[in-house]
C-alpha cells in the first residue's frame, strides 16, 4: 500500500513536470491526503518518496515552502525559472541577469523574456527595466543598447560597463558579422 502511494505522488509530480509545472506541496495535499477528518499527507511519505525516486527534486521558495519537479521532464534551472516567475517580473529579470552576468559572464538580450518560460511582452519588459532603476534592491541592474538598437542588461555587481558593452556588440552584431 505504501509503495503503491509512493509511485502514484512520483507521478502525479512526473505528470505535472511534463506539462512544464512545479508541484506545491498544498497540490500533493489535495490530491494524496487523507479522507476528512485527519485530512493530511503522511508527514514521512514525501521524504520515503524523495529517497526512492532519484528524479524527483526539491526547489524551496524564500518563504521555505517546498515545490516539486521532476528531472526527467525539466532541468533545476528551468524550475528555479518557474519559481522566480511567481514572483513577479522585475524579481525574475533580476535574478536571471544577475546570474547571466555572474557565472557565464554576459550581459542578457532582453528579448530573451519574451521567450518561454519567461513569455513577457516587450512593454512589460521595458516597464520592468525602468521600474528596477527605481528600485534600490535593483540598483546594480542596468542596461544597454548596441549599434543596432538591441538592448542588453547585465548586473553591475558582475560586469563593468565597457565589458558589458563589449560583449552585447560582439553578440548582437560582432558574431553576425564574422561567422
Amino acid at each position: 500500500m505504501k509503495e503503491a502511494a509512493l509511485i502514484g505522488i512520483a507521478d502525479f509530480i512526473r505528470s505535472r513536470s511534463s506539462a512544464g509545472e512545479l508541484v506545491a506541496s498544498a497540490d500533493l495535499e489535495a490530491q494524496f491526503a487523507c479522507p476528512a477528518p485527519a485530512r493530511a499527507l503522511e508527514p514521512d511519505l514525501v521524504e520515503d518518496m524523495l529517497s526512492s525516486h532519484d528524479d524527483i527534486k526539491v526547489v524551496p521558495d524564500d518563504a521555505g515552502n517546498r515545490f516539486y519537479y521532476s528531472e526527467l521532464f525539466m532541468t533545476g534551472a528551468y524550475a528555479s525559472v518557474l519559481m522566480l516567475k511567481n514572483e513577479g517580473p522585475l524579481r525574475m529579470m533580476a535574478e536571471v541577469i544577475r546570474e547571466h552576468s555572474r557565472v557565464y559572464p554576459r550581459p542578457v538580450p532582453v528579448a530573451l523574456f519574451q521567450c518561454s518560460p519567461f513569455n513577457l511582452d516587450e512593454e512589460r519588459i521595458a516597464l520592468a527595466l525602468e521600474e528596477m532603476i527605481q528600485e534600490a534592491s535593483y540598483r546594480d541592474i542596468a542596461h544597454i543598447t548596441t549599434s543596432i538598437g538591441n538592448v542588453f542588461a547585465y548586473s553591475t555587481d558582475y560586469l563593468d560597463r565597457d565589458y558589458a558593452a563589449m560583449l552585447a556588440e560582439w553578440v548582437d552584431v560582432g558574431q553576425v558579422e564574422n561567422p
